[in-house]
C-alpha cells in the first residue's frame, strides 16, 4: 500500500496542475471578453466623437485622452464610409489630432504588416508629406511587397513616378510581366503616354512590348491611335492582341477599319480579341464579318462571335436562329 502513495500523490499534483491551468484559461477568457466589450464601447465613443466633429458639433468626452492607435482605427473605419467633403474634413481633423505623425512613425516600423497598414493610411491622408514618404518606401524599403504596396498607393493618388522609373525601382524587366505590372503601367498611362511610347523603342522583349502597347490604350490620348494600328500589324500575335485591347479601351472611331480587319487574322486568339473590340467599340458595321465567324474552326472564336452578335445585332441573331 505504501508503494502506491507516490503514484497517488503524483496523480493528485497532475490533476491539481490541470485544474489550475484550466482556471487560468477560463479567467483569461473572461477578462479578454470583458476588455473586448470595453474596447468596442470606447471605439464607438471615438467614432461618434469624430462624426460630431465632422458635422461641426462639439466632440463627446472633451477631456478624454484616447491613444493615437485607437483613434487611427476609428478614422480608418470611418474614412471608408464617408464620401466627398465629409471624408476630406475627417482626414483634416485627424491630421490636426496628430494622427498623420503617428502614421508616418508607423511607416518606419520593423514589422512588414505595420508598414503596409501605414501605407494604406497615408494613401487616405493624401498629403504632400504622405506622398513623399510613399515615394521613399517605394524606392528604398527592404521588402519588395512593401515597395509594391507603396507603388499602388501612389497610383491611387495619381502620384506614380514616370513609367521608366517605376519599372527600374520595382525591377520589372528582370522577370516576366504579371497582372500587377500591367495595372501599374495602365495607371501611369494617362500622365505618361509619351514616355510609354518612348519605351517601345528600347528593344524590349515581345511580352514587355505587348504590355506597353496594352497600357498605351489607357492613356485617353487619341494621338496614339496610329501607333496601335502599327502594333496590330506586328508578326507577334501577342502584340496584335494587345493592340486590340488597347483600341477597345481608347475608344476612337479611327480604329474601326483595322479592328474589323483583324476578324480574319490567321491566329484564333487575335480573332477572339477582335470580336471583343468590336463589341467594346459598338461596331455594327462588323456584323457580317462576325456572322461569318459563327462557322469558324475554333470553338472559342465561334462562341465569342455569337456573344458579340447578341450585343451588336440581337434581331439578326433571332432571325437566323429561327431559320436554323
Amino acid at each position: 500500500m505504501t508503494s502506491l502513495w507516490p503514484i497517488i500523490l503524483g496523480s493528485g499534483w497532475i490533476v491539481g496542475a490541470i485544474l489550475v491551468i484550466f482556471a487560468v484559461l477560463v479567467l483569461r477568457r473572461f477578462l479578454d471578453e470583458r476588455s473586448a466589450d470595453a474596447r468596442k464601447k470606447e471605439d464607438a465613443k471615438i467614432t461618434r466623437s469624430y462624426l460630431r466633429r465632422v458635422a461641426g458639433h462639439p466632440p463627446e468626452d472633451k477631456g478624454k485622452r484616447w491613444s493615437a492607435s485607437r483613434r487611427l482605427v476609428a478614422v480608418s473605419h470611418l474614412q471608408s464610409l464617408l464620401r466627398g467633403g465629409d471624408r476630406s474634413r475627417l482626414m483634416q481633423i485627424a491630421e490636426f489630432d496628430g494622427l498623420l505623425t503617428e502614421t508616418l512613425r508607423r511607416s518606419h516600423s520593423v514589422g512588414v504588416s505595420n508598414r503596409v497598414d501605414a501605407i494604406r493610411l497615408m494613401q487616405r491622408f493624401g498629403s504632400e508629406a504622405c506622398i513623399a514618404r510613399l515615394r521613399q518606401m517605394m524606392a528604398r524599403d527592404r521588402s519588395y511587397n512593401v515597395r509594391l504596396e507603396a507603388a499602388f498607393a501612389l497610383a491611387a493618388t495619381s502620384a506614380l513616378p514616370p513609367p521608366r522609373e517605376t519599372m527600374r525601382v520595382l525591377a520589372m524587366l528582370e522577370r516576366a510581366p504579371n497582372r500587377l505590372d500591367m495595372a501599374l503601367l495602365r495607371a501611369s498611362a494617362p500622365d505618361y503616354s509619351d514616355q510609354l511610347v518612348l519605351l517601345l523603342k528600347d528593344g524590349l522583349s515581345e511580352r514587355w512590348h505587348a504590355q506597353l502597347v496594352d497600357a498605351i490604350g489607357w492613356s485617353r490620348n487619341p494621338s496614339v491611335a496610329p501607333l496601335l494600328e502599327e502594333a496590330a500589324m506586328q508578326s507577334s500575335s501577342e502584340i496584335r492582341c494587345a493592340a486590340l485591347r488597347a483600341a477597345s479601351k481608347l475608344g476612337q472611331p479611327c480604329v474601326e477599319e483595322w479592328v474589323k480587319a483583324k476578324l480574319s487574322d490567321p491566329e484564333s486568339e487575335v480573332r477572339v480579341q477582335a470580336a471583343n473590340a468590336c463589341v467594346a467599340l459598338g461596331l455594327t458595321s462588323a456584323v457580317d464579318a462576325l456572322a461569318h465567324l459563327r462557322s469558324d474552326e475554333h470553338l472559342w472564336v465561334r462562341l465569342r462571335a455569337e456573344q458579340a452578335l447578341e450585343q451588336l445585332a440581337p434581331d439578326l441573331l433571332a432571325i437566323t436562329g429561327k431559320a436554323a
